[in-house]
């Protein structure tokens, strides 16, 4: 990565608080702000640099920390999914799992499992499942996913249909969710690539 100038880390530190200690990436404004810069112009500038440099890239119109760029807290475990009825989507970061242990990279996250529809596969309520938003989903793969206008989140097995997206549990207590082709409230959060359990 490149060296950077002292505003361009002085925007890179206010945005590593943001992700660290509330979550979530700052909004501009909320940049400008802290660093008392009287133009979010000035800040989106040194956005596009920092992306320049590798520290910062886009998925869409959001702006994410290049996974090398962060501070080695561990994974962030950003809340907790559905292994049953979808929970509304709660994206803070709840602690944090030690990636040495689990043998992972950074740009991976964490989120606690809450509900039984996936006991058939052993993810239990307690458990942490890893998620990879990069990774490629197929079919029978693990994922979570983002549902709804108020982006309930859940686990489940993915399968592309003609007409959609099929969600299936492994407990036959619960039914398989569908999802339409064209519906602008689902997202996939990311690839389950492995289970924690504490005992």
């Amino acid at each position: 990565m490149e060296e950077l100038t002292r505003r361009q880390r002085e925007v890179l530190d206010s945005i590593l608080r943001g992700v660290e200690d509330e979550g979530r990436f700052p909004s501009i404004r909320d940049i400008a702000a802290q660093l008392r810069l009287a133009s979010p112009a000035t800040v989106f500038q040194h956005l596009v640099a920092l992306e320049t440099k590798s520290y910062l890239y886009r998925r869409g119109h959001r702006w994410m920390l290049h996974p090398e760029a962060r501070r080695d807290r561990g994974l962030p475990i950003v809340g907790r999914v559905a292994a049953g009825a979808p929970l509304t989507a709660i994206e803070q970061i709840e602690g944090y799992l030690n990636p040495e242990s689990l043998g992972l990279r950074q740009g991976r996250f964490g989120v606690r499992v809450v509900g039984e529809s996936m006991s058939g596969e052993g993810i239990l309520e307690g458990d942490h499942v890893i998620v990879d938003p990069e990774q490629r989903v197929a079919n029978g793969d693990l994922v979570v996913a983002y549902l709804g206008e108020e982006q309930e989140v859940t686990i489940k097995r993915f399968y592309r249909r003609q007409w959609g997206v099929e969600l299936r549990p492994a407990n036959a207590r619960y039914k398989p969710i569908r999802i339409t082709q064209g519906d602008v409230h689902f997202r996939l959060g990311g690839k389950v690539i492995a289970l924690t359990r504490k005992f």
